[in-house]
């Protein structure tokens, strides 16, 4: 394909060469096997926040995009697929706007090929799309950061890294299968070998439910499909790494058992997930390594019927993470519940929430907060609005 022709179609495309909107997208076609989708996604939040230390008399009002992005899919042939997500949020520091990048062969609906800057294949939430989560916060909702010496584990490591990862479908769907190696720069031999993940899925389609698939360009899911099709899905998942550890290369190793029931019935939408998450050898406690586990439960109940503009839903979840004996000997512990009404205007393409998280520290954590004048126990309010086009 000339770069010339490519021009003609970026510039041109909306008046001589059929722009078209397909989904949440708007998609340059060159011909059945060449085309390209793209769009900007937005996330525009107003919060009320809690006061963090003890002597504060205020809480915090604060308008902030959360996020924008520039997303590409498509392909340039049936096998040679590709994907793009360039975020203000990642361009604070100046120096990387890539979310995520990923070159994807097709070569068939059972094997399938992504390298990049791509989704680790170890939890749901690592999978999910930030765009479709039942509770616009995400998980782990952690207000004091770093201070109540809580580590996010969960999530661990972040969402997205630089690697390598084969995806598939097998028996039409019933197992879908997520396997990876990816960069690790966080030893004290860096790059020296790869983190591992892998992730299995089953699916009861002989029950009636239809596929998550894992055989997409993205190969994402989301936490919701808003009754579009019913789902349940069971998920298990393996990671490996070397992480320095206090200056030792030290071998993590974690497991993660997840479940995900979506059905439509009538004009009601029940949604509930669970998930919990194992990790050994996270920190380091005197001589001793140490164990960290997060477990979460949380549900939607949609009302699939337009009321007023939009479709009303009310969703929940709990979560909790522990790090074993890190703080003075004791446990840091934080459990969140957050509450979301969620009024879809149009899907997830055009979205209201209004909501709060309340997280409480305990164990260990609480008094490390206490003794430093901060608070163990938060609640920020919110008002989100989501965009995707």
């Amino acid at each position: 394909m000339k770069v010339g022709r490519w021009k003609v179609l970026g510039l041109a495309g909306a008046l001589a060469l059929g722009y078209v909107v397909s989904g949440e997208a708007a998609q340059i076609k060159v011909d059945d096997k060449t085309w390209a989708n793209f769009g900007l996604n937005m996330k525009i939040w107003y919060k009320n926040k809690d006061k963090t230390k003890s002597t504060d008399d205020w809480r915090k009002n604060e308008f902030s995009v959360g996020n924008a992005k520039i997303y590409f899919t498509g392909q340039v042939a049936p096998l040679f697929q590709f994907y793009g997500e360039f975020d203000q949020e990642k361009a604070k520091d100046q120096k990387d706007v890539v979310g995520e990048a990923g070159i994807n062969l097709a070569f068939a609906k059972e094997f399938q090929v992504l390298a990049g800057k791509i989704r680790k294949s170890f939890t749901r939430a690592n999978i999910s799309s930030g765009y479709a989560l039942l509770i616009p916060t995400g998980y782990f909702f952690n207000p004091q950061g770093a201070s109540g010496k809580v580590t996010d584990i969960f999530t661990y490591d972040g969402n997205a890294d630089v690697g390598l990862m084969v995806h598939g479908d097998l028996g039409g769907g019933v197992f879908t299968y997520r396997a990876g190696l990816f960069n690790v720069d966080e030893r004290v031999k860096q790059y020296k070998d790869f983190e591992f993940n892998a992730r299995v899925e089953f699916q009861p389609l002989m029950l009636g439910f239809k596929p998550e698939s894992a055989a997409t360009i993205t190969a994402k899911v989301a936490d919701t499909y808003l009754g579009k099709k019913d789902v349940f899905t069971i998920g298990l998942g393996f990671m490996s790494k070397k992480k320095n550890i206090e200056g030792v290369d030290k071998t993590v190793d974690g497991w993660t058992v997840d479940a995900l029931f979506e059905k439509k019935f009538g004009n009601v939408v029940p949604n509930l997930q669970v998930g919990y998450v194992g990790i050994k050898d996270t920190h380091k406690v005197g001589s001793t390594y140490e164990d960290s586990k997060a477990w979460y439960v949380q549900g939607q109940l949609l009302y699939d019927q337009v009321v007023g503009l939009g479709k009303p839903a009310l969703a929940v979840r709990f979560d909790s993470t522990e790090n074993d004996k890190k703080v003075k000997g004791k446990d840091a512990k934080l459990d969140r519940i957050g509450v979301a009404f969620n009024y879809y205007i149009k899907g997830q393409a055009a979205r209201i929430s209004l909501g709060f998280d309340n997280a409480k520290y305990k164990d260990g954590s609480k008094a490390e907060l206490e003794e430093n004048g901060k608070r163990r126990s938060i609640t920020d309010w919110y008002l989100y609005l989501q965009s995707q086009f």
